[in-house]
Protein backbone atom coordinates (compact mmCIF):
# COMPACT_ATOMS: atom_id res chain seq x y z
CA UNK A 1 0.00 0.00 0.00
CA UNK A 2 1.53 3.23 -0.68
CA UNK A 3 2.06 6.19 1.38
CA UNK A 4 -1.65 8.55 1.36
CA UNK A 5 -0.63 11.94 -0.55
CA UNK A 6 -0.77 15.35 0.99
CA UNK A 7 -3.95 16.13 -0.29
CA UNK A 8 -5.16 12.69 0.82
CA UNK A 9 -3.86 13.50 4.49
CA UNK A 10 -5.70 16.98 3.94
CA UNK A 11 -8.92 15.77 3.25
CA UNK A 12 -8.65 12.82 6.19
CA UNK A 13 -7.96 16.05 8.12
CA UNK A 14 -11.10 17.79 7.26
CA UNK A 15 -12.81 14.42 7.39
CA UNK A 16 -12.02 13.94 10.99
CA UNK A 17 -12.51 17.76 11.56
CA UNK A 18 -16.16 17.28 10.50
CA UNK A 19 -16.89 14.56 11.91
CA UNK A 20 -15.78 15.82 15.61
CA UNK A 21 -17.99 18.76 15.19
CA UNK A 22 -20.82 16.83 13.73
CA UNK A 23 -20.98 14.83 16.53
CA UNK A 24 -20.27 17.90 18.79
CA UNK A 25 -23.07 19.71 17.37
CA UNK A 26 -25.80 16.96 18.55
CA UNK A 27 -24.17 16.97 22.44
CA UNK A 28 -24.07 20.78 22.83
CA UNK A 29 -27.73 20.86 21.19
CA UNK A 30 -28.90 18.37 23.84
CA UNK A 31 -27.39 19.04 27.01
CA UNK A 32 -25.97 22.83 26.66
CA UNK A 33 -22.75 23.98 26.47
CA UNK A 34 -21.98 23.76 30.40
CA UNK A 35 -23.08 20.02 30.65
CA UNK A 36 -21.25 19.17 27.59
CA UNK A 37 -17.78 17.48 27.78
CA UNK A 38 -14.95 16.27 25.70
CA UNK A 39 -15.71 12.30 26.71
CA UNK A 40 -19.16 13.14 25.74
CA UNK A 41 -18.23 14.53 22.32
CA UNK A 42 -15.82 11.75 21.71
CA UNK A 43 -18.20 8.98 22.97
CA UNK A 44 -20.58 10.44 20.37
CA UNK A 45 -18.57 10.51 17.48
CA UNK A 46 -17.03 6.95 18.67
CA UNK A 47 -13.86 8.51 18.77
CA UNK A 48 -10.74 8.64 21.50
CA UNK A 49 -10.18 12.01 23.49
CA UNK A 50 -7.27 12.45 22.18
CA UNK A 51 -7.78 12.95 18.60
CA UNK A 52 -10.63 15.53 19.88
CA UNK A 53 -7.66 17.66 21.60
CA UNK A 54 -5.68 17.12 18.16
CA UNK A 55 -8.16 19.04 15.93
CA UNK A 56 -8.92 21.56 18.84
CA UNK A 57 -7.76 22.69 21.89
CA UNK A 58 -11.12 23.18 24.21
CA UNK A 59 -14.63 22.52 24.24
CA UNK A 60 -15.02 26.24 23.55
CA UNK A 61 -13.17 26.31 20.45
CA UNK A 62 -15.47 23.61 19.04
CA UNK A 63 -18.45 25.21 20.20
CA UNK A 64 -18.31 28.48 19.06
CA UNK A 65 -16.92 27.02 15.44
CA UNK A 66 -19.87 25.71 15.40
CA UNK A 67 -22.12 29.05 16.71
CA UNK A 68 -20.08 31.14 13.76
CA UNK A 69 -20.55 28.49 11.09
CA UNK A 70 -24.02 28.53 12.17
CA UNK A 71 -24.52 32.84 12.12
CA UNK A 72 -22.70 32.40 8.58
CA UNK A 73 -25.07 29.49 6.64
CA UNK A 74 -27.77 31.71 7.93
CA UNK A 75 -26.32 35.17 6.80
CA UNK A 76 -24.98 33.62 3.57
CA UNK A 77 -28.90 32.06 2.82
CA UNK A 78 -30.72 35.11 3.66
CA UNK A 79 -28.55 37.54 1.16
CA UNK A 80 -28.77 34.83 -1.73
CA UNK A 81 -32.75 35.17 -0.88
CA UNK A 82 -32.41 38.93 -0.65
CA UNK A 83 -30.48 38.95 -4.30
CA UNK A 84 -33.08 36.61 -5.99
CA UNK A 85 -35.79 38.77 -8.66
CA UNK A 86 -38.72 38.00 -6.15
CA UNK A 87 -41.00 40.54 -4.84
CA UNK A 88 -40.23 41.65 -0.69
CA UNK A 89 -43.58 39.47 0.09
CA UNK A 90 -42.33 36.45 -1.88
CA UNK A 91 -38.40 36.52 -0.53
CA UNK A 92 -40.36 36.12 2.93
CA UNK A 93 -42.42 33.32 1.71
CA UNK A 94 -39.18 31.87 0.28
CA UNK A 95 -36.86 32.52 3.37
CA UNK A 96 -40.26 30.92 5.48
CA UNK A 97 -40.29 27.64 2.59
CA UNK A 98 -36.16 27.36 2.43
CA UNK A 99 -35.86 27.42 7.04
CA UNK A 100 -38.91 25.55 7.87
CA UNK A 101 -37.66 22.87 5.08
CA UNK A 102 -34.33 22.48 6.62
CA UNK A 103 -35.84 22.09 9.54
CA UNK A 104 -38.25 19.50 8.68
CA UNK A 105 -35.66 17.17 6.68
CA UNK A 106 -33.21 16.66 9.56
CA UNK A 107 -32.15 17.26 12.96
CA UNK A 108 -29.21 19.34 11.94
CA UNK A 109 -31.01 22.02 11.47
CA UNK A 110 -32.80 22.48 14.45
CA UNK A 111 -29.14 21.77 16.46
CA UNK A 112 -27.98 24.87 15.08
CA UNK A 113 -31.33 26.98 16.27
CA UNK A 114 -30.68 25.18 19.48
CA UNK A 115 -26.93 26.19 20.08
CA UNK A 116 -26.82 29.62 19.27
CA UNK A 117 -29.90 30.20 21.47
CA UNK A 118 -27.61 28.45 23.80
CA UNK A 119 -24.60 30.74 23.14
CA UNK A 120 -26.93 34.22 23.54
CA UNK A 121 -27.54 33.11 26.70
CA UNK A 122 -23.82 32.29 28.03
CA UNK A 123 -22.54 34.34 30.74
CA UNK A 124 -19.25 35.34 28.72
CA UNK A 125 -17.99 38.36 28.91
CA UNK A 126 -19.22 41.38 26.03
CA UNK A 127 -15.87 41.70 24.41
CA UNK A 128 -16.60 37.64 23.54
CA UNK A 129 -19.47 37.91 23.07
CA UNK A 130 -19.25 40.57 20.24
CA UNK A 131 -16.47 38.00 18.80
CA UNK A 132 -18.66 34.88 18.70
CA UNK A 133 -21.82 37.10 17.38
CA UNK A 134 -19.79 38.83 14.90
CA UNK A 135 -21.90 38.71 11.84
CA UNK A 136 -24.38 37.38 13.79
CA UNK A 137 -26.84 40.38 12.91
CA UNK A 138 -26.75 39.70 9.19
CA UNK A 139 -29.80 37.22 9.17
CA UNK A 140 -31.93 39.88 10.48
CA UNK A 141 -30.86 43.14 9.14
CA UNK A 142 -31.51 41.45 5.50
CA UNK A 143 -34.85 40.40 6.93
CA UNK A 144 -35.91 43.92 8.26
CA UNK A 145 -34.45 45.33 4.49
CA UNK A 146 -36.95 43.13 2.86
CA UNK A 147 -39.68 44.29 5.51
CA UNK A 148 -39.29 47.24 5.03
CA UNK A 149 -38.93 47.13 1.06
CA UNK A 150 -42.60 45.24 1.00
CA UNK A 151 -44.27 48.42 3.56
CA UNK A 152 -42.65 50.73 0.37
CA UNK A 153 -44.79 48.53 -1.88
CA UNK A 154 -47.84 47.66 0.02
CA UNK A 155 -47.11 44.37 0.60
CA UNK A 156 -45.71 43.98 4.00
CA UNK A 157 -48.01 45.47 6.83
CA UNK A 158 -47.35 48.94 8.14
CA UNK A 159 -45.12 48.46 11.69
CA UNK A 160 -41.63 48.45 13.30
CA UNK A 161 -39.98 46.22 10.71
CA UNK A 162 -37.10 44.79 13.23
CA UNK A 163 -40.00 43.87 16.27
CA UNK A 164 -41.54 41.58 13.26
CA UNK A 165 -37.86 40.05 12.51
CA UNK A 166 -37.67 39.48 15.67
CA UNK A 167 -40.85 37.73 16.29
CA UNK A 168 -40.50 36.01 12.81
CA UNK A 169 -37.23 34.23 13.83
CA UNK A 170 -38.34 33.99 17.77
CA UNK A 171 -41.20 31.22 16.21
CA UNK A 172 -39.03 29.40 13.64
CA UNK A 173 -36.23 28.99 16.36
CA UNK A 174 -39.44 27.66 18.80
CA UNK A 175 -40.31 25.72 16.11
CA UNK A 176 -36.90 24.11 15.95
CA UNK A 177 -36.63 23.92 19.49
CA UNK A 178 -39.63 21.96 19.32
CA UNK A 179 -38.62 19.52 16.39
CA UNK A 180 -35.71 18.81 18.81
CA UNK A 181 -37.98 17.66 21.46
CA UNK A 182 -40.79 15.85 19.04
CA UNK A 183 -38.69 14.54 16.24
CA UNK A 184 -42.09 12.96 14.65
CA UNK A 185 -44.07 16.75 15.10
CA UNK A 186 -44.75 18.35 11.51
CA UNK A 187 -43.62 21.88 10.81
CA UNK A 188 -46.11 24.17 9.97
CA UNK A 189 -47.40 25.34 6.30
CA UNK A 190 -44.91 28.49 6.01
CA UNK A 191 -47.86 30.41 4.69
CA UNK A 192 -48.52 30.95 8.94
CA UNK A 193 -45.15 32.61 8.70
CA UNK A 194 -45.37 34.95 5.78
CA UNK A 195 -49.34 35.90 6.47
CA UNK A 196 -47.50 37.30 10.23
CA UNK A 197 -46.05 40.08 8.40
CA UNK A 198 -48.66 40.47 5.13
CA UNK A 199 -50.59 42.86 4.35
Amino acid sequence: MSPRTEEQNALLKDERREHILSAALRVFAMRGFAATKIKDIAAKGNISHGLVYHYFQSKEDIFFELVSRALHVAGESLMYVDAMPLSPLEKVRETARFILGSIEQGQESSCYFMIVLHASVMEISEEEKNRVFKGGDVPALTLSKILAEGQKQGEIKEGDVYGMTSVFFAAITGLAVNKLGFPGMKMPDPEILVQMVMK
